[in-house]
């Protein structure tokens, strides 16, 4: 039998996981002419591949890059170097990202994650994505970058609008494509704009980098606007699609929900199955450096691999009734956050603002109902997710 699989497909983008369990059964190292491109399905297959140095991501990692050909930015961003490189430019950012250093911001993502929730829990219904998560985690976000916070929402829905997508498009758009110019424009003005001041001391990531020296000088323009384009996508995009996923889960079940509600305790083990059972970064990919073969598949240089990631966290050989969400599972491994030198640099941030965010809704609204009408996921080849999620409820406890 045929498998008919392309990431772009109307079918695949609303509802990928009966493709996925194809895959993993049938051809877990896919070939799809068409984009000279080969797809991994299986948790084992993609975890040891994120490792082994025949992959290589300087051609670019993103579905438009891998599949369309579209080049990467110009100027290096640590996401898109092999090792050595991608070390030392990571290692700008890394220490505010430490598990130390995000234990540090707690308070402070707590009361702004209450003082986002109290005015909403007056209306008896708002949209756990739009009204919630998503603001906190680009004021957070826009905060370790040295955005100016006036502006980060602002900026936020230019994200938005560059991974908008309509059935049967297939790559980005005039409008997907302004939104992104115009979001790097911003960010190139800003930090020339912070460049002239006098006083660059501060940790954020604008001050650091331009202090920084990496390969033996100072950051480019383009290369400090590249990574915090990188940043603002992945510390805006990943944790409201999963807070929202999570609420939905817990109110399909409900007893599940209740043993939260009476053992709070446990509700990072249920935001981290949250993730695991619907990713929603869907799918990264690498070039084939060195030829290599997987199962019997001969990739060879030059040819693009993607990563599907959320295949991978429902491999049956990996979790046991892995298509079951299931809140007390406890998983040695997973690929929420990636493997290899190139897993996720906000893990501990994303973790952070999850529990949080959990632990305020639940405490706040605990028997919450969801207006599944007005529930929407995301329609992305690269993003899933609910990206609305109105709940309603009576007799809040304000925080």
């Amino acid at each position: 039998m045929a498998i008919e699989y392309d990431p772009f497909a109307d079918d695949v983008m609303r509802d990928p996981w009966p493709h996925y369990a194809m895959l993993r059964r049938e051809a877990p190292v896919f070939y799809l002419e068409k984009y000279d491109t080969w797809f991994l399905s299986r948790f084992e297959d993609i975890r040891e591949s994120t490792i082994k140095d025949v992959f290589s991501a300087e051609k670019g990692v993103t579905p438009e890059m891998i599949l369309l050909k579209q080049p990467p930015p110009p100027d290096p961003v640590f996401s898109m170097l092999d090792m050595p490189r991608h070390r030392e430019y990571r290692r700008v950012f890394a220490p505010r990202y430490t598990r130390r250093a995000v234990d540090e911001l707690e308070t402070s993502i707590r009361e702004r994650t209450r003082s986002l929730l109290r005015p909403l829990l007056e209306r008896g219904r708002f949209d756990v994505y739009r009204d919630l998560a998503d603001p906190l985690a680009t004021l957070t976000i826009a905060e370790l970058i040295g955005l100016p916070m006036e502006e980060a929402l602002t900026l936020r829905a230019q994200v938005e609008t560059f991974f908008a997508r309509e059935p049967g498009q297939v790559g980005t758009t005039e409008a997907n494509e302004a939104a992104r110019l115009s979001l790097l424009t911003r960010f190139a003005e800003i930090i020339h704009a912070r460049s002239q001041e006098s006083d660059l001391s501060g940790d954020d990531h604008i001050s650091v980098m331009l202090r920084s020296e990496v390969e033996g000088g100072p950051l480019s323009l383009p290369a400090m606007v590249a990574a915090v384009y990188t940043m603002i996508v992945t510390g805006a995009e990943v944790v409201p699609l999963s807070v929202a996923n999570t609420i939905y889960y817990l109110w399909s079940h409900p007893d599940q929900r209740r043993h939260l509600i009476d053992h709070p305790e446990d509700i990072p083990h249920a935001f981290a199955e949250s993730l695991r059972y619907d990713q929603p970064t869907n799918l990264l990919g690498r070039t084939v450096r060195d030829a290599v073969e997987i199962r019997g598949q001969k990739l060879s240089s030059g040819q693009g691999v993607m990563f599907l990631w959320a295949s991978g966290n429902r491999d049956e050989n990996e979790f046991e009734n892995a298509d079951v969400f299931d809140i007390h599972r406890r998983p040695k491994r997973t690929l929420s956050f990636g493997h290899g030198a190139h897993k996720c640099i906000g893990e501990h941030l994303g973790n952070l603002e999850g529990r949080i965010l959990l632990e305020e809704i639940l405490s706040a609204v605990p028997d919450y109902e969801v207006d599944a009408a007005g529930a929407k996921r995301a329609y992305s080849e690269f993003l899933h997710g609910h990206h609305r999620m109105p709940i309603e409820f009576s007799s809040p406890r304000v925080p």
